[in-house]
């Protein structure tokens, strides 16, 4: 299986969430350039690789039906948002490769609403979730990343309902202070690797300075808690 492969599996498996809660629309179509899976092909396309993907990033759900038509139509480009200018910077100063990369989401689908703040609508489908919750165990299963990183409190949270291993991270107010946001050799969907969680890049220049990693403080804790996630193996 090469990179492109990935999204090309994942994007034909996607009917596991079927059917759409309200105020959620499935995506048929995906951008040509670097965003998120399953609004994108989730790899770094700004030059040819060969690398196959062994770091998972793990965002909320991609955006809403009216700012994805926009990608679509060449008005606008999900790389440009403050969510990758951030975490570019930080996988720089972190020796991540993006290339080693695959960016996908928790849940599957657009809002069909105005905004990309809050929660996603189609959490208060409890069925929906579930789905989604088995979509992302497949991911992994697929993917097999040695680390999974989490960007901000709903996908932290949500990756901890997959295993006992995260239970810590099952309430994100705990990660605010306690020095719990790397956890290594957790157990997912039959595979083992590390996960980090780290404040959500779009909003990280206000809420960095409130996490705390040995004798570390804001962004130097998350990039030490990045470095080791990559560099130590899972057992």
């Amino acid at each position: 299986m090469n990179r492109n492969q990935i999204s090309e599996i994942l994007f034909k498996k996607m009917n596991m969430v079927e059917p759409y809660p309200p105020y959620v629309i499935g995506i048929d179509k995906q951008c040509q350039f670097t965003a998120f899976f399953p609004g994108g092909h989730g790899i770094w396309k700004e030059f040819e690789s060969e690398i196959i993907p062994s770091i998972m990033v793990l965002g909320h759900d991609f955006s809403t039906e009216s700012k994805f038509n926009e990608m679509i139509d060449g008005l606008s480009n999900d790389i440009d948002s403050p969510t990758w200018r951030n975490m570019i910077k930080l996988f720089d100063e972190s020796g991540i490769c993006l290339e080693d990369c695959f960016f996908t989401n928790i849940f599957m689908g657009l809002r069909q609403t105005d905004s990309m703040v809050g929660t996603f609508p189609g959490f208060k489908d409890k069925s929906f979730v579930d789905r989604n919750i088995e979509f992302l165990k497949y991911q992994i299963s697929l993917v097999k990343p040695r680390c999974i990183i989490t960007l901000g409190k709903y996908s932290a949270e949500m990756l901890a309902s997959t295993t006992e291993d995260l239970t810590v991270w099952r309430k994100w107010a705990a990660l605010k202070s306690e020095n719990i946001g790397l956890i290594k050799d957790v157990s997912i969907a039959q595979h083992r690797c590390n996960c980090v969680a780290i404040e959500h890049p779009s909003m990280r220049n206000s809420n960095v300075m409130r996490r705390k990693y040995k004798d570390f403080i804001g962004n130097e804790a998350e990039k030490v808690m990045l470095i080791e996630a990559i560099k130590q193996e899972s057992k």
